[in-house]
């Protein structure tokens, strides 16, 4: 008797999607797989949007699959916008009202910027930077504009910001935390960052937040933004804004369906949600911290992938545990390279801190060592060997307090082997 072939579901095209989806393959030849995205394009990296605004990069390099992927894969690739999904049918209802059955359903739906209410948010020359489409918009609205004011100073802001800068616009960068990048670093590496950005041309404003949008008729009488008015009651002009204040996982399409949802979908070490078959990758998953043992969204491109790989295996009923999200972030500003993981801020009395700073040389160390291991580090300037720091967190290592005092202010280096004597001395 000929078994029947499974129908494997995957909502969503971006890393955890594709990872799972080719980890699926490679194990069940003969399943079918469904893909399903709202975007009706290849697979592609939303970390390098910022890069194509400011023409560092073409459309081509941002794909991550050529255009034979879904073909050479076996995938049946549909657009459309799933509304909901119904476990008691094992089916998910599209917008345009088909349903499709699955028997496995992989939810990697990722997320969507989240945006507090702003009066004058309705006026034209307002854009979000979280997809090719909005990078897309962005870039062709940027000729109009001579100033630019973005709306939050974490990565995905500075990263817009360096977008449009590298088209010759003038930007003001408004974040209402202490500090940039606050979820990655510590303040005194943000000090460096801020001043970089400022001596590189842009304008920082932080403890500050954009109370409104500032608008004018244009030249076809409708109304475009001039300028924003912030706490302080400083008015700055612009043309265009962009918001990147912060993201929300995709969970809308599982309310009322069974699936538990705190802030994102929860998993367990499978990747399974709290319904049987379906499961959930990438920043619309809540799953373990490597370092906390606690749940939470990771929303890094390295989890994504990783999730998006262990989902696939279990769907495919080859048991794999998930080992837990470590944060890891990195960029360049202004040319300067910065890289953090694990657990950069820990309270008050926890743990210990190795430091070396030199500002004026754009040089920043720190470790975090917790029950002797190293639990986090940030580097800023020199980040060669970062990859060996994170291997060691990653690893949960017990790690010698005075090699990591070496490492504090030397070249990062692991030869990857302990050369001994003839004869074993």
């Amino acid at each position: 008797m000929r078994v029947i072939d499974m129908h494997y579901l995957i909502i969503g095209n971006s890393a955890a999607g594709v990872f799972a989806a080719e980890t699926i393959r490679g194990l069940d030849p003969d399943g079918q797989i469904t893909m399903i995205s709202n975007e009706d394009c290849l697979p592609y990296s939303r970390c390098l949007t910022s890069y194509y605004l400011g023409n560092e990069i073409s459309e081509e390099m941002m794909y991550i699959r050529d255009k034979a992927f879904y073909t050479e894969t076996g995938i049946d690739f549909q657009v459309g916008y799933v509304e909901r999904v119904d476990p008691d049918s094992k089916s998910v209802l599209l917008e345009s009202g088909e349903k499709v059955i699955y028997d496995k359903l992989l939810i990697a739906t990722g997320s969507s910027p989240f945006n507090p209410p702003l009066e004058g948010s309705d006026i034209g020359g307002i854009f979000e930077l979280r997809t090719l489409g909005d990078a897309k918009a962005v870039a062709e609205f940027a000729p109009k504009a001579k100033n630019a004011v973005v709306m939050g100073a974490g990565l995905v802001g500075l990263k817009g910001a360096h977008g449009l800068h590298e088209l010759g616009i003038n930007v003001t960068i408004v974040g209402s935390a202490p500090q940039v990048l606050r979820h990655s670093i510590d303040i005194e590496s943000a000090e460096i960052l801020t001043r970089l950005l400022e001596e590189d041309g842009y304008r920082v404003h932080i403890n500050t937040r954009v109370t409104k949008v500032l608008g004018e008729e244009d030249a076809d009488g409708r109304m475009s933004v001039s300028g924003v008015l912030l706490n302080t009651g400083e008015k700055i002009p612009c043309q265009m804004i962009i918001r990147a204040v912060g993201v929300r996982p995709n969970v809308k399409l599982v309310r009322d369906s069974g699936v538990a949802v705190n802030y994102g979908i929860i998993v367990d070490e499978e990747m399974q949600t709290s319904v049987k078959d379906i499961y959930a990758a990438g920043d619309v998953a809540e799953a373990f911290d490597l370092l906390t043992g606690e749940k939470g969204v990771n929303a890094i491109w390295p989890s994504a992938t990783e999730q998006g790989i262990i989902a696939g295996c279990n769907m495919a009923g080859v048991k794999r545990n998930y080992q837990g999200s470590l944060a890891l972030n990195s960029a360049v500003i202004c040319g300067v390279g910065i890289i953090s993981a694990g657990l950069v801020n820990l309270p008050s009395g926890e743990g210990s801190v190795l430091r070396a700073s030199e500002p004026d040389k754009n040089f920043y160390r720190k470790f975090v060592i917790k029950d002797g291991c190293l639990v986090g580090m940030i580097m800023v300037g020199d980040i060669e060997g970062a990859g060996i720091l994170s291997g060691l967190i990653r690893k949960k290592a017990k790690v010698d307090v005075k090699y990591l005092q070496h490492m504090l202010v030397n070249p990062i280096e692991y030869p990857g082997y302990l050369p001994v004597e003839r004869g074993g001395q």
